[in-house]
């Protein structure tokens, strides 16, 4: 009996030990693979930040010629206006084009 109890007190100290180390291990894999990441995060988020500015600008661009759009077209403008300003948190020149020619309508 006193084998079986010294038994699951070995088993139970191994269980601990290699739970710790799988911890420490793997705390240590997500440190270097987000080092790993960070550059490649950073390269998209600029990509991104120029697809947007690119398309909006293009777009306004259109408005103030003359260039009629229909709805989907529309909708997809604000819905890249909407990502560039709520989640890229961007806030430059497209800002205010944005604002002058699809909130107050002026093409000067």
């Amino acid at each position: 009996m006193r084998d079986m109890f010294d038994m699951i007190i070995y088993f139970s100290a191994f269980l601990g030990a290699v739970g710790t180390i799988t911890a420490i291990v793997m705390k240590w894999l997500n440190k270097k693979l987000a080092e790993m990441i960070e550059p490649m995060q950073v390269q998209i988020h600029k990509m991104d930040v120029k697809e947007c500015r690119r398309t909006l600008i293009d777009f306004l661009a259109d408005i103030e010629k003359g260039v009629k759009k229909n709805e989907v077209q529309w909708k997809f403008a604000h819905d890249v206006y909407d990502h560039y300003a709520n989640d890229l948190k961007e806030n430059s020149y497209v800002k205010d084009f944005w604002e002058r020619v699809v909130i107050n309508g002026s093409n000067e």
